[in-house]
């Protein structure tokens, strides 16, 4: 596993100056070299991102959605931290747009957030060495409406 550095990413577009703290983790910069084409393979599998998402809702849940994890970017490599909540009615929501200063976030969210971000990559590896690709058929039943002449 490569190095991780917390950067500063543009939650929605450059043009709106809202930065927030973030992890680079496209494959190129944190997986090694020997591993890469794999992850690849298995990023096009339907179940690839299911143990990822685990993960990340779990930061969500430990941080009562105050704090909240996403991937964003054009293709989906920068892990972003955001602010959020959780409604009265039990809903979850967030402010994807809004910008965060480092200083803004306690500390143990920062090194919480630093952990998510290498649990994921080390998650990634383990998939890598230890995972298959296998093809798999599967039926979908389906009922339609049809209008049919009297």
């Amino acid at each position: 596993m490569v190095n991780l550095r917390r950067i500063r990413y543009y939650t929605m577009s450059s043009w709106n100056l809202s930065k927030a703290p973030a992890y680079n983790l496209k494959v190129y910069n944190v997986i090694n070299r020997d591993l890469r084409g794999k992850v690849y393979e298995l990023m096009d599998t339907e179940n690839f991102y299911d143990n990822i998402n685990f993960l990340i809702s779990d930061f969500d849940r430990d941080n009562d959605y105050i704090w909240q994890a996403g991937f964003n970017g054009r293709s989906g490599g920068y892990l972003v931290l955001y602010r959020g909540g959780k409604g009265e009615d039990g809903s979850i929501f967030s402010y994807p747009g809004k910008a965060i200063e480092d200083n803004e976030v306690p500390s143990e969210v920062l090194k919480k957030f630093r952990q998510l971000a290498i649990d994921i990559v080390k998650e990634v590896e383990y998939m890598a060495k230890h995972y298959k690709i296998e093809k798999e058929v599967y039926s979908v039943e389906k009922t339609r409406q049809v209008a049919i002449e009297k």
